[in-house]
């Protein structure tokens, strides 16, 4: 029995393997028709393009919300509201919430912070795991439309900050002159261990947009629900298309903000797995001020090569559907 299911183990593993470079390949014909990379040179000429790399420019702050008012207010909002960079704006868009997260938010008295609605949730696929590659698509993009700064900082709503976020990655991003520049995220596991994401190269399982900030001129790349169809997580599709495009990505070695995972989280286990593997990450040095910030010396990339996807347990862009 042995002999004869061994080699029916490596074909079902070839087929595997075939089917996930053919997604591969009709992710990115799929995706050519969008007409990068050659958009980025239009972009990259607009006079307005300059004006992201010098003083103190506007920072949007992107969230989607969905069910989570408590934590979208209290958590994620207070972070933003504690950042030592002030010139900066939130755009919090609802994924078609029904409780009282809009009254939440008026709550707070801070016109910096606008909220709006979508009239319905989604749509997005009805199985499980693929919903959960992709929700929050639609709110993201509703809300990175709605932005008017020269960067754009996204953030989950049951996520936070550390208080000098906008402050590290913006000095980071001018004196690189990246168009995306991200950090570390201190993953915690409630009732589990502490680990953490962010690591060069960006790659599915170290990158996550919680951690990032992006130039806004390429808010003309959007969330795609079709990420589930090539098995990819909303986030990572999104950051994997900037990448082999030639956005030029900047990471700085130091973390930036914290990702809770509930106790029936998805790929909980893989978190843990990651804890037991890579421990937790040293305390970060002392919060700086936006004027005189000299950001940890990172690691860049003008015209990137297509970057490995190699884990599973990713973060991704809803906070929505994480528990």
């Amino acid at each position: 029995m042995t002999d004869r299911s061994d080699p029916l183990v490596e074909r079902v593993a070839r087929l595997e393997r075939e089917v996930g470079a053919l997604r591969a390949l009709l992710a990115r014909t799929y995706e050519k028709v969008e007409g990068w990379p050659r958009r980025l040179d239009e972009i990259r000429s607009r006079p307005e393009y300059e004006d992201a790399f010098a003083g103190s420019p506007l920072v949007s702050v992107r969230i989607g919300t969905y069910r989570g008012g408590e934590t979208l207010c209290h958590r994620a909002l207070a972070s933003v509201r504690r950042q030592t960079y002030p010139n900066w704006e939130a755009v919090v868009v609802g994924d078609g919430c029904e409780d009282d997260t809009a009254e939440q938010v008026e709550a707070l008295g801070d016109d910096r912070i606008r909220f709006f609605n979508r009239p319905v949730n989604g749509p997005y696929p009805e199985a499980p795991e693929l919903r959960w590659m992709v929700a929050g698509t639609h709110a993201f993009n509703d809300a990175v439309a709605r932005t008017r700064g020269r960067w754009i900082a996204p953030l989950d709503q049951d996520d936070e900050w550390d208080d000098d976020h906008v402050a590290v990655l913006l000095a980071a991003a001018q004196r690189a002159r990246a168009e995306v520049v991200y950090g570390q995220m201190r993953v915690l596991v409630e009732d589990g261990p502490e680990t953490w994401f962010g690591a060069w190269p960006p790659q599915l399982g170290d990158f996550g947009f919680q951690a990032a900030l992006y130039h806004a001129d390429l808010k003309e790349f959007r969330y795609d629900v079709n990420a589930a169809l090539v098995d990819e997580p909303g986030d990572w599709n999104l950051a994997r298309r900037m990448w082999e495009a030639g956005v030029r990505f900047h990471f700085v070695p130091r973390p930036v903000g914290t990702y809770y995972l509930g106790p029936d989280g998805r790929n909980r286990a893989t978190w843990e797995q990651r804890a037991a593997e890579r421990g937790a990450l040293p305390q970060p040095p002392a919060p700086v001020r936006a004027e005189g910030v000299e950001p940890s010396k990172g690691f860049s990339a003008r015209r990137p090569k297509s970057a490995s996807v190699q884990v599973r347990g990713c973060p991704r862009g809803s906070a929505s559907d994480r528990e």
